[in-house]
Formats: structure tokens, sequence, C-alpha cells
């Protein structure tokens, strides 16, 4: 072991790595096999990092491959410029770094374990760099696997494709870790941990570039697969290439909080799940750039709080949905109240959404789009098929890509409860767009859902019907029109055609120049006469003189033509009085 020492101190003051696995692939088995010809005592290591075994150390520091570390490697509180890299080592009782101020620490393809300790303990570390590429870390610590809570890191933090394994508490403990560069957990990274806090724990954490997690694979059977609560990113985050997120509880599988994102959150293809809450939990999330739920993304979720969660959020760009499915089987499969989307909002091309329970499918509640929303999901369920949309307070620009009648159909058929706001939004995108036919169609659709699902009382409700037949709720002001011009023609008819034809009217008697009121019965009044007189009988505050000529006889057909000529005078006011009111919009409600 003393020869091992004192070989390490010659290729460190060299400059070389000393790899005592000759170029040879290692595994685990293989690690744990080696003996004492391959172990090197971690106390050297220390004394090494601090000057005392190699007082010229080369800057490439120490490195070193193929071997077992045999105690705790201590680093705490250690300042050194000798930097630390391990490679396809085995650190029985792992190594802790927590305070110390370290140039470089590279940890790859190494095997770190500790029976009750974090295997990796480097909270409140500063580092440039930190490296845990195809690394292993099993514990069993409340803690975490690995630690690096609080730590400060003037470069990256690269994990790819290791594997962290802690049942009892997080596998990645990055607590408030401020970090200048980027973070990779990819390329078929892995993290299984244990309890509420997380399985990777970014919380409060300060990340200056990328968080690369495209490949990766994170599960926690007791709470969040990813808690990122109020994480801060001055780039995007990317959860593609195949993720998957597996968690548990009402914290969320894929935990983004209060997070604030600078670029883009991809998650395309990704797969969130979680049986007992959300599978993306996002309340006030914040990103500068677009959201993309897409292409085979999934989120499956579970409870009234909704399978994807991203209430109050604010996205500056897009948020895209296409192809996405969302399920949920005790409540909404998305929950969106009070988001806020600087352009476009697309729930199509292949789009999918399954929800149950009291709640509905989709909440798009006070939503406001700011650019085109396109709503074409292939399939929209819910048990109850009433409850597959919530739309009061949605606002979007344009007009939506569903033709009216569809999403008229949608806003009758599929919302829980009326609500005038969905109507008078569609109504207002029609007339921006010039559609002025298509407006009041939407608000006599409004008023017909208004009386079948908001009125209770009877009186009103037939008040809406009779205000439909004659004025098509006030919007089709045409109807009361049509009925004044058809009380007209019956008064011209009955008077033309019918009793006044018969004996009803006769010429008025003539003293000298002056027509008196009395119509001498049996001397017929020319047609034009009886046409006048029956205009002055239907249509009211219309004169046409023709009774100075041709007026109703005292006979029982006189009498038949003047009671009808009053009932139709009442139902001509009566049209003229709601074409009035129809036009000056009296009778409208909304």
């Amino acid at each position: 072991m003393a020869d091992l020492v004192q070989l390490l101190i010659d290729h460190v003051v060299r400059g070389e790595l000393l790899d005592l696995a000759a170029g040879a692939a290692v595994h685990e088995a293989a690690m744990r096999s080696w003996g004492e010809e391959r172990t090197i005592p971690a106390a050297a290591l220390r004394d090494i990092l601090r000057g005392r075994l190699a007082s010229d150390p080369d800057p490439h520091g120490l490195r070193l491959r193929g071997a077992r570390i045999t105690g705790p490697l201590d680093l705490e509180n250690l300042t050194t410029s000798v930097a630390l890299e391990l490679y396809s080592c085995l650190l029985t009782e792992g190594l802790v770094a927590s305070d110390a101020h370290l140039p470089v620490l590279v940890l790859a393809d190494c095997l770190l374990e500790h029976p009750d300790q974090p295997p990796l303990n480097a909270q409140r570390l500063t580092a440039t760099v930190i490296s845990l590429t195809s690394t292993t870390v099993i514990a069993a610590a409340e803690t975490g696997a690995v630690l690096l809570a609080d730590a400060r890191i003037r470069g990256d933090l690269n994990c790819s494709e290791a594997k962290l394994h802690n049942p009892k508490g997080p596998a990645l403990n990055a607590t408030r870790m401020q970090i200048e560069g980027a973070v990779y957990l990819n390329g078929g990274f892995e993290a299984t941990g244990g309890g509420d806090r997380g399985a990777v724990l970014l919380a409060d954490a300060r990340i200056g570039d990328d968080l690369d997690c495209s490949e990766a694979r994170l599960h926690n059977p007791e709470g969040p697969a990813l808690n990122a609560e109020c994480l801060q990113i001055k780039n995007s985050v990317f959860m593609t290439g195949g993720f998957k997120a597996t968690g548990a509880g009402t914290l969320g599988a894929v935990r983004l909080l209060r997070a604030r994102i600078g670029g883009q959150l991809d998650c395309t293809g990704a797969k969130f799940r979680n049986p007992t809450g959300p599978a993306l939990h996002a309340v006030n999330l914040r990103s500068e750039q677009v959201v993309f739920l897409r292409n085979g993304f999934e989120a499956t979720g579970s409870g009234p709080r909704g399978a994807v969660r991203l209430p109050r959020g604010r996205i500056r760009t897009s948020l895209d949905c296409s192809g996405a499915t969302l399920s949920n089987d005790n409540g909404p499969a998305l929950e969106a109240v009070g988001l806020q989307i600087g352009q476009d909002l697309i729930l199509g091309n292949g789009f999918e959404a399954s929800g149950s329970g009291t709640g509905v499918t989709l909440d798009l509640t006070s939503v406001r789009v700011g650019g085109p929303f396109e709503f074409a999901p292939r399939h929209l369920r819910h048990n109850d098929p009433s409850h597959r949309l919530a739309l009061d307070g949605l606002e979007f620009p344009g007009l939506p890509t569903e033709s009216w009648h569809i999403w008229l159909k949608l806003i009758r058929e599929a919302t829980p409860v009326y609500a005038a706001q969905p109507y008078r939004q569609l109504a207002a995108v029609h007339k921006a767009a010039g559609h002025d036919r298509d407006v009041r169609n939407v608000l006599i659709a409004q008023r017909r859902d208004q009386l079948h699902r908001a009125v209770a009382s009877r009186g009103e409700r037939a008040w809406g019907r009779f205000t439909w037949l004659t004025l098509g709720y006030g919007y089709q002001t045409w109807r009361a029109l049509l009925g004044l011009l058809a009380a007209a023609a019956l008064a011209i008819i009955l008077a033309a055609l019918g009793p006044g034809n018969h004996g009803g009217l006769a010429r008025t008697k003539t003293t000298g120049t002056v027509s008196t009121s009395a119509a001498a019965a049996g001397t017929p009044c020319a047609w034009t006469d009886r046409v006048g007189v029956g205009l002055d009988l239907g249509l009211p505050l219309i004169a046409t003189g023709a009774r100075n000529r041709c007026d109703v006889t005292d006979t029982t057909t006189g009498h038949a033509l003047a009671l009808s000529g009053w009932s139709l005078q009442v139902i001509a006011w009566a049209f003229a009085t709601l074409f009035i009111a129809g036009y000056t919009s009296a009778v409208r409600k909304v």
C-alpha cells in the first residue's frame, strides 16, 4: 500500500494519470473484488491535496483510476489548488467535501456508498467544476445520496449517465445551489429517491445556463421525482429524449412551483406520472420563451388538483400542447386558471385530454392568450360530458380554429354552468373580423343557453320564447317587421276580398262636398278604396284617406270587419312596439 501511495505522489508531481486498471474496462463486481494491490487509503489523498506529501504538485492535479479508496475521504473545510480527479474508483465510505474550496472535483465512473451518511457530502462546497459522469452512488441517508446544498460552482455540474439511489431521501439534494454554468442530468441519468422532498431536489437553486434532463429517469414512490420549487434558471430546461418522471403525492411528480425560467421549458415527448397527485405542478411558473408539452408528452395524474397545473403562470411566448395526452382519473387533466400566454395557445394536432370527478377536463378559466388560439383536440373526455370545459374569462384576440358552430356547441354542451363571457368573447372576435351575421348568431345562442341553464322563472322563460318568435331575442328585428306587414296584409285581404267585399264596406254618403261617416249600404267601394281601408285598419299611425270615400257598413258583415280591424290594430301596435324595442336593444338580455 505504501508503494502505491508513493507511486501516486510521483504521478501527481509529474501531472500524470495513475491508472491501476491499465486502461481495462471496470465494472462494479470487479471493483468489489480488488485487494491490497489496488487499495489506497483516503488519508493519503487528503494529505496530497493539502500539500503535505507532494510539495510541488503539477497543475493537472491528482488523477487516479481503478483504485479502491479505503476509509472516508475527508476534505471538509479543505482549501486547495490541487484538482481531484478519480476515475473508476471505489469509495466504500464516501467523500466529505462540505465547506471545502476545490478547483475541480471529478468522480467519473466511480462507485460511492455509505451505510448511513451521504456518500458524497459537498454542501457549501465551492468549486469551478463538479463532474459525476457515469458514477453510481448508493445511499440510505435522509439528507441525500449526493448532497450539494448551498454549493457554489463557477462552471458546470455534470451528472451525465450517473445513477443515484437513496430509498430514504433525495438522490440528489442541491437545495439553494448556485451555479454559473449548466447542470447536466442527462444521457440516461437515473435518480431513485424516497420521502416527500424529492428524488432530485433543486428547490431555490440558481442556475446560470441550462438544466438538461434529456433522457433522464427519475423515480420516487413517496414524493416528487423532481422538486424544483422556486428554481431560477437563466436559460432553458430540457426534459426531452424520453425523459420520465414518476412521483407520488400532492406536491406533484415534477414540481416547478414559482420557478423562473429565462428560456424555454421543453418537455417534448416526456412522461410524467403520479398515481396520487399532479403529474406537473407548476403554479406561478414564469417562462420567458415557449413551453413545449408536445409530440408524445404524457401527463398522468390523479386528484382534484389536476394532472397538469399551470394556474397564474406567465408564458411570454407560446404554450404548445400539440400531440400531448393528459389524463386524470379523479379530477382535471389541465388546470390553468389565470394563466397568461403572450402568443399562441395550441391544443390540437392530436391533443387528447381525459378528466373525471367533479372538476372539468380542461379548466381555462380567466386564461389570456395574446395570439392565435388553436383548439382542435382529437379527444376531450369526461364521465360527465357537460364537464369537459371551463371557459369563463378565457380571452384570445383572433378567431378560434374551430368553426363558430362547433365552438358554440362546446360552450353550450361541454361547460357545467352558463356564463356570458365565453359568448361575448366569441362575438367580439367575430365583430373584429367583420362577421356581423355570425355575431348575431352567437348572441342568439347565448340568450337561448341563458334561458335553458340560468333562468328559473317560468314567466321569464315564457317571455324569452315570445321574444325569440317575434324578435329573435332582439337580434332579428325583421321578425317584428314581418309580423307588422303580415297584420297589414291580413287587413287588406279582409277589406278587399273578405267581409269588405261582401257588404262590410260601402261608399260613404255625400252631402254637397262633405262626406259623412255613414256608408251607403249596397253601394260597393272601388277596390283601391278597399285596399286603402285595409291599410288604415292594419297599420298604426297610417291614414290613407280612403275612409272618406269608403267605410264600414252598419251590418253584421261590417261589424265583423270592424272587430277584426280593431284586433289587427292591437296586433300591429304590438309588432311596431316590439320592432322599436328590438331596434333599440331594449329586450336584449345577456
